[in-house]
């Protein structure tokens, strides 16, 4: 039987079960992801009211404030449990424990909290909400993606954790009708980056590359349910249009007509079903180029899709490769991205771990290389 514990951390108060097994927690829920605009970690927790303070202690308080002794600062809405205050923008973090497997799987902010005469809710987001939720007008030169992400970042006031280094844009504008996460995801796309936030909360931009299993997953000892989608994809072939072909001129040239974009566009894959793309961001057809390898791999990608639910491990996370066997179904077993992870824990049915793939089935499906067809967000 699997031994399961963990820790909560909210502002300045933290429980950890291994040491107190009684301790507040009713339920926690966390769900990071690649292709969702929303992560959120969901705690609750008992916490009835404090005892009242008796007559004399409440006279007391009421003389101290009618002298003008109090702090005089205006107190923010907060919920006390154990004496301790967690109010709108603490940091949660959640650490969960399954055996022999352990990590952190979430560290948020506080969003939301609803209290009851008991029960109280507390809601987390990522900094994914931040940069949703942020925008700007601006102008970059000269800068590389990581450069311009990094700076989106500061402005948002989120971390960063392991951003690729990405194409070099000459003359790239950001626009205020356009969220930071709009704009990160679409310089994402061109190189075939996934975007998301870690469990550290940490915004990571990085290309999946991986050509054998992290994590491993039996029929009939991890996995209790499985269901995969398969979808032909709609385009065996990629035509990508820059803003012109400066190429030919150097990158810091500007647009102009020509008769034939043939030596100049991206060009990838081949047969009568294509899709054509044009994106006045690219100036290169290196950039092009890199660009129809990245759409073309996440329609590849995508067109396998699944679900699986496993006992409770805190080990798995975006971006790692699993890989299922022994699966009765031969088609249901192969190598697989993690696109999603959804932890639950409450008293009443333990620790469960949802997790959301992607992913052509093995690496004999894949060409031998699943990383070479990993997509990027929001395609």
């Amino acid at each position: 039987m699997n031994r399961i514990s963990y820790k909560l951390t909210i502002a300045d108060w933290s429980v950890d079960s291994a040491d107190d097994p009684k301790t507040e927690l009713l339920s926690l829920e966390t769900r990071l992801a690649m292709n969702s605009s929303h992560d959120f970690a969901r705690v609750v927790i008992y916490a009835p009211p404090a005892p009242q303070p008796g007559l004399l202690e409440q006279a007391v308080g009421a003389a101290t404030e009618a002298l003008g002794l109090g702090s005089g600062e205006e107190e923010s809405f907060s919920v006390q449990v154990r004496g301790k205050p967690i109010k709108h923008g603490d940091t949660l973090t959640i650490d969960l424990t399954a055996s022999d497997r352990s990590g952190r799987v979430m560290t948020a902010e506080v969003q939301s909290i609803n209290s009851s005469l008991g029960q109280t809710t507390i809601t987390a987001s990522t900094g994914k909400r931040k940069i949703a939720t942020s925008r700007v007008s601006q102008v970059y030169e000269n800068q590389s993606l990581d450069q311009i992400v990094r700076d989106f970042a500061s402005q948002a006031e989120v971390d960063v954790g392991d951003i690729a280094a990405g194409s070099s844009y000459s003359y790239f504008v950001a626009d205020e009708a356009r969220n930071f996460l709009r704009e990160i995801g679409e310089l994402a796309k061109r190189d075939g980056l996934d975007l998301y936030f870690d469990a550290e909360n940490k915004l990571t931009l990085k290309k999946f590359e991986k050509t054998s299993a992290d994590h491993t997953l039996y029929y009939g000892i991890d996995i209790l349910d499985l269901r995969l989608t398969n979808t032909k994809p709609p385009g065996d072939h990629l035509l990508v249009y820059g803003e012109s072909p400066s190429s030919n001129q150097g990158s810091n040239t500007w647009h102009w007509f020509a008769k034939d974009l043939s030596s100049f566009r991206g060009d990838l894959g081949e047969g009568v079903r294509t899709f054509a793309i044009q994106d006045s961001a690219l100036r290169t057809k290196d950039a092009a180029d890199s660009l129809a390898t990245g759409k073309l791999g996440a329609l590849k990608d995508q067109a396998s899709q699944g679900r699986l639910k496993v006992l409770g491990n805190p080990a798995l996370k975006l971006g790692d490769a699993i890989e299922i066997k022994n699966v009765p179904k031969p088609e249901l077993n192969g190598l697989f991205k993690v696109t999603s992870v959804r932890h639950v824990f409450n008293k009443g049915h333990g620790f469960l771990t949802w997790v959301d793939f992607s992913g052509q089935g093995g690496a004999a499906a894949a060409g031998g290389g699943l990383g070479q067809l990993a997509g990027a967000v929001g395609l």
